[in-house]
């Protein structure tokens, strides 16, 4: 439910709808029978699992996970519950301070650390996110793939193809800033619906390193990665939406360029796989 909470509050911003009060219910009652939460604190038990043919409230506070998973999942929605409850599981693990970052035996404990370097970099404990970025980079094996150009994080697991749930959220912790989650779901950028916005790249063999557009000064900057191994030269394009392309002007790497055209009503410009930095003048 935390996570659909997400969901929900999403679709209200952007087409106006009024499905979040549904989740805002469930969390009022969730918060004294399911979170043991009063007074904006914790007394008791937190249910990892309620089975209402029973009925039974399935609690364990040995895994301090069994907060940080729904903390996570609600943070950008009840944020002042969900950093209680990622603070008591703090508490729990001992992560804070000084002394070495000990993780719990078990198959969840990598999931644990990851999460909770989300939450402190989201809630802008910075302290607390560098102890754990340390630890992630010490101890879960970032490495380079030089045949695919990727990066991902091992976790001394040993299989053929990194884990998926776990890289995706040790990436979170790396790209978040403080209070980026929050933004996302109560002030998500609408105005990318309407302006110059960029597709039709040619993932995987390159990437943007970036795309922004200038509203004032109308233009749009976009910059390329270095390109999948082995591709670097090779043609490629991409395409600009939301312009009228004959009002454009192109540059690239700090020339005006004439390798762009009009395709379906969009502009597509014509470049090489390798790092390259365009300035799209949207007229």
């Amino acid at each position: 439910m935390a996570r659909a909470g997400l969901g929900l509050s999403l679709h209200d911003v952007v087409y106006g709808s009024d499905f979040r009060t549904l989740f805002d219910a469930w969390w009022d009652y969730a918060r004294p029978n399911y979170f043991s939460m009063r007074d904006g604190k914790i007394s008791g038990p937190v249910t990892v699992y309620y089975d209402p043919l029973i009925p039974v409230h399935h609690t364990n506070e040995r895994l301090a996970g069994m907060k940080l998973l729904p903390a996570m999942g609600a943070l950008a929605l009840k944020r002042d519950d969900c950093r209680e409850l990622f603070n008591v599981a703090m508490d729990q693990l001992g992560w804070r301070g000084t002394d070495p970052i000990v993780i719990p035996p078990g198959d969840f404990s990598v999931l644990q650390l990851l999460c909770s370097a989300f939450m402190a970099r989201e809630l802008g404990d910075d302290d607390l996110f560098a102890r754990l970025k340390g630890f992630m980079e010490e101890n879960h094996e970032p490495a380079w793939d030089d045949e695919t150009g990727e990066f991902t994080w091992g976790y001394h697991l040993n299989e053929e193809h990194p884990r998926g749930q776990l890289n995706a959220t040790s990436a979170l912790a790396e790209v978040a800033r403080p209070g980026s989650w929050w933004d996302l779901i109560n002030q998500p950028n609408l105005r990318k619906f309407v302006e110059p916005t960029v597709h039709g790249v040619d993932f995987p063999r390159v990437c943007l390193s970036q795309a922004a557009y200038d509203v004032e000064r109308r233009i749009l900057a976009v910059a390329t990665d270095a390109g999948a191994p082995g591709t670097a030269g090779e043609p490629t394009t991409f395409r600009v939406t939301n312009v009228v392309p004959e009002k454009c002007t192109v540059e690239a790497d700090g020339a005006r360029s004439d390798k762009w055209r009009v395709a379906e009503g969009d502009l597509e410009v014509e470049t090489t796989v390798g790092k390259h930095a365009f300035v799209i003048r949207c007229g």
